[in-house]
């Protein structure tokens, strides 16, 4: 049953539609004179994409300084860097540019910038205020365009949690699919999937609500006929704006209620290791975590396999709550994502640190899971997935 009990929050001003990027250079005036850029090491320098929102900036009087050493799981190191040169400069606004790591940061970064400690310490102390950030997505799957969340890597533990308080959601979020169309199959592939496992743990979540489930509902539609068309079309216009919508959708649905085992198992993955796509991560493991859930989701899974146009055919409930699974297998075999955690380089004799690891930095997802799981329940998901 939904929760009849339900807060909302979102104060994040959503500008989306092709060549809003344009207007960063206005919205950003409003905040600040100096604002700092955050993003990866390559692709928005190759699109030139950077070198356009520096000229845009640059037109409306705003100065910039670019932080461009955000890797694909951004470590404390980086966010922490950033911070610092952030103070020192004397900057009055964060800009992320990308897709989720130079988000995540730009939340993180704007955070750490404003108080008096490093970022990590954040996990357990609140945070009370933070520089403005104003994000702009390249990528549709992260949903940190619209949301709160901030995820980070401590790279001598390994560990790789989230977080996220009030003063972090982005003041302006810029959702332009003009932008989104270089990014390689790879990239829509692993983003794109990231966007089903948002919307799949939001709507079959303990936490869930009638207002999450109806942004999830929407976002399960729009996946329907766009995410193998964005990956197999990527310069189809209709079909990059439609995920763009929906990684918006699922953004704002996890923001209300929260993910699931899926990311909590992944989150040690990529943690351990730093060089496996987020996306590529949930892939491996979606299979096994939805059997696993199957029995406690049965009529969530029979509706969203009505939405992902799955037809019923004289299935029994059973069979058409399963046949979602097998809907899933085939998505992720058109965009070619059909892994194994063996596939990505994870090493067998890791997975008992990750089942603990899954608890301890990534707690609230596993508990929000729609069926309890425990740290045996994890190992065993873990060694199914391999």
């Amino acid at each position: 049953m939904e929760s009849l009990n339900i807060n909302v929050f979102n104060p994040v001003r959503i500008h989306f539609g092709n060549g809003f990027i344009n207007n960063t250079g206005k919205i950003a005036k409003k905040y600040s004179n100096l604002a700092m850029i955050i993003t990866g090491k390559t692709s928005m320098q190759k699109s030139g994409v950077l070198d356009r929102l520096v000229k845009i900036l640059k037109d409306e009087g705003v100065k910039q300084v670019i932080y461009d050493k955000i890797t694909p799981n951004p470590t404390i190191d980086e966010i922490d860097e950033a911070a610092r040169i952030a103070k020192e400069k004397g900057v009055g606004l964060i800009i992320g540019l990308g897709g989720g790591s130079p988000l995540d940061s730009s939340k993180a970064i704007a955070v750490a910038a404003k108080g008096n400690i490093p970022v990590w310490d954040y996990l357990k102390t609140p945070a009370a205020a933070a520089l403005p950030v104003i994000t702009i997505v390249s990528t549709s799957g992260t949903g940190s365009e619209v949301n709160r969340y901030s995820v980070m890597t401590n790279p001598k533990t390994k560990e790789k949690p989230g977080f996220g308080y009030e003063c972090m959601y982005p003041k302006e979020a810029i959702i332009d699919p003009e932008i989104m169309t270089s990014m390689p199959p790879y990239v829509t592939a692993t983003t794109g999937f990231d966007v089903f496992v948002h919307v799949l743990e939001a709507f079959t979540g303990k936490m869930r609500n009638a207002f999450s489930s109806a942004y999830c509902m929407q976002a399960f539609y729009l996946l329907k006929d766009n995410l193998i068309k964005a990956y197999n079309e990527p310069n189809n216009p209709e079909a990059r704006g439609n995920m763009a919508l929906a990684s918006a959708l699922a953004g704002l649905a996890i923001d209300l209620s929260g993910v699931g085992i899926i990311h909590a198992l992944e989150h040690p993955v990529s943690g351990n290791y730093p060089n496996v796509a987020h996306g590529a991560g949930l892939a491996a493991l979606t299979v096994e975590s939805m059997k696993y859930n199957l029995e406690a989701c049965k009529r969530d899974f029979m509706l969203i396999a009505h939405h992902l146009g799955v037809k019923r055919a004289g299935k029994s409930d059973d069979e058409y709550a399963y046949a979602l699974i097998e809907k899933i297998e085939e998505i992720l075999k058109s965009i070619n994502l059909n892994v194994r955690l063996k596939d990505l380089g994870v090493e067998k004799d890791r997975l008992p640190k990750m089942a603990k690891e899954a608890f301890a930095t990534m707690g609230f997802a596993a508990q929000n899971n729609p069926k309890d799981v425990d740290e045996k329940a994890a190992l065993r998901l873990l060694e199914l997935s391999y």
